[in-house]
């Protein structure tokens, strides 16, 4: 995944936008949604990246639960 490979590299604005575009072209891939949550809360995008990481878990991605549970607000911590 380009997506990965830009991460790594350091370049998160550009793996960004390659998850977008893995997510634009397969909607239902839920790795592309988790990584991009993760660079996003990394990048202090906190509410974009814990949108994103809801609908990896609703793909399947259960990880994505202990990450929202550890960096994203619930309605009852508001």
């Amino acid at each position: 995944n380009l997506g990965n490979l830009y991460c790594l590299s350091g370049d998160l604005p550009e793996s960004i936008s390659r998850y977008t575009k893995a997510i634009e072209t397969a909607p239902n891939i839920g790795e592309a949604y988790y990584n991009r949550g993760l660079v996003l809360i990394y990048l202090k995008d906190k509410d974009k990246g814990c949108i994103d990481l809801s609908v990896a878990g609703e793909l399947g991605i259960e990880d994505a639960y202990g990450v929202i549970k550890k960096y994203c607000k619930t309605e009852e911590d508001r």
